[in-house]
């Protein structure tokens, strides 16, 4: 992750402009004031950097909510900001910005804030879900050009990677998205994908809540394959086997096929590694049998108010408000001067919650750096944070 650590952090007045950066203000943390971010804008791309004390130094780095791809923009703000003090740092990896593989972002790449399910190419349908090192996803775009396949991946690594590898291949029916797939899958339409592959997930043995295979993602899969569309499940660990038969059987009309150390079309790198340890790999194929019924999610997710944050700060909660499978939660603040500043909060669902910053710019309140994913459950938590945050409106 590019980052540089300082002696001390003292930057010049806001807002202020150097190389291709613009630097439009910092706001403190509010409980512990040595530490803040910083709102930043490369390329017309808006994300923070963290400013954070640690062991006698100051460590500056993307913060990791808003943190943009490529990690290029990271690096050049960072290069700026020392442009534009006259810092020298006492530690750097950004000395490679101008030599970066990946300096801008590709067209292949898809910011989940500007999905719109109506753009999909008229074409069949793949996704996959945790591509990794992409050797599958890539493999079936070149073998399959008359599909689109979505790649998701939360990995900036190989995100980053697969983006180059798509460019310099002319790989053109390939989308990448970095978000959580238990999320993205409430986004797509109805009956519209036919085959979804999730290959060697973390197992997460001891914490199962965190296992994209679920109840609730399996429901959304089978909601989104068309009749005769396959969720593939491969993996090689036991538990997880154990679990997802267990979980693929529970609907009362299902049509499931096993095997067991079959070949696969590729194999990734994981299960190069599991082959010469000799461990057996499973595989599930789970088959979509009825239509479902279309979606569609009315999600307004604006403030009527624009508080300032000191009032905010005044009236924080101690513990999250939890309501019907719904919360959020209040995590920190930050002050910009007396009015303006931001509130960091988790909200939506228990176990594939939102991570976003409100920002309080003096004439609007809005989520940074964009608006959460249209989802039922994010758009009846967001109500919850309205009334916190304009109580009387």
């Amino acid at each position: 992750m590019p980052h540089i650590r300082l002696t001390r952090f003292e930057p010049p007045a806001f807002p202020f402009e150097a190389g291709e950066t613009r630097f439009e203000w910092f706001a403190r943390n509010m409980v512990h004031p040595g530490e803040g971010l910083m709102g930043v804008r490369v390329a017309d791309i808006p994300f923070l950097i963290q400013v954070k004390p640690k062991g006698g130094e100051v460590l500056l780095k993307a913060e990791k909510i808003s943190r943009p791809s490529p990690n290029t923009l990271v690096k050049k703000a960072l290069r700026d900001y020392l442009a534009a003090t006259g810092e020298r740092p006492l530690y750097s990896n950004i000395d490679n910005v101008d030599h970066a593989k990946l300096t801008h972002p590709l067209p292949c790449l898809r910011e989940i804030a500007d999905f719109d399910p109506g753009a999909l190419p008229d074409k069949p349908l793949w996704i996959e879900v945790g591509f990794g090192s992409g050797r599958h996803l890539l493999y079936q775009a070149k073998a399959h050009p008359e599909v689109h396949l979505i790649g998701l991946e939360i990995h900036r690594p190989s995100l980053e990677q697969v983006m180059r590898r798509i460019d310099l291949e002319g790989i053109g029916n390939v989308w990448v998205i970095d978000y959580d797939a238990r999320l993205f899958m409430e986004l797509l339409p109805s009956d519209r994908v036919e085959r979804i592959f999730v290959h060697f997930p973390v197992p997460w043995d001891k914490k199962p809540h965190r296992r994209v295979i679920s109840e609730s993602f399996n429901a959304e899969a089978m909601r989104v394959l068309k009749p005769g569309g396959t969720l593939e499940l491969r993996t090689d660990s036991d538990n997880y086997y154990r679990y997802a038969m267990e979980l693929f059987t529970k609907p009362p009309r299902v049509r499931l096929e096993l095997e067991k150390n079959g070949e696969a079309a590729v194999r990734s790198k994981y299960e190069d590694r599991w082959r010469r340890q000799h461990k057996d790999i499973y595989e599930i194929r789970v088959e979509s049998l009825e239509s479902s019924p279309p979606r569609s999610v009315e999600a307004d997710f604006s403030f009527p108010c624009v508080p300032g944050v000191g009032e905010l700060f005044e009236r924080r909660l101690a513990k999250a408000v939890v309501e019907k499978g719904r919360f959020f939660h209040l995590e920190r603040f930050y002050a910009i001067d007396e009015r303006r500043g931001l509130v960091r909060l988790s909200f939506g669902s228990f176990d594939r919650p939102e991570h976003k910053y409100i920002l309080l710019d003096g004439f609007r309140a809005a989520y940074f750096p964009h608006d959460p994913v249209a989802t039922r459950t994010n758009a009846a938590a967001h109500g919850m944070v309205k009334e916190w945050l304009c109580p009387t409106s």
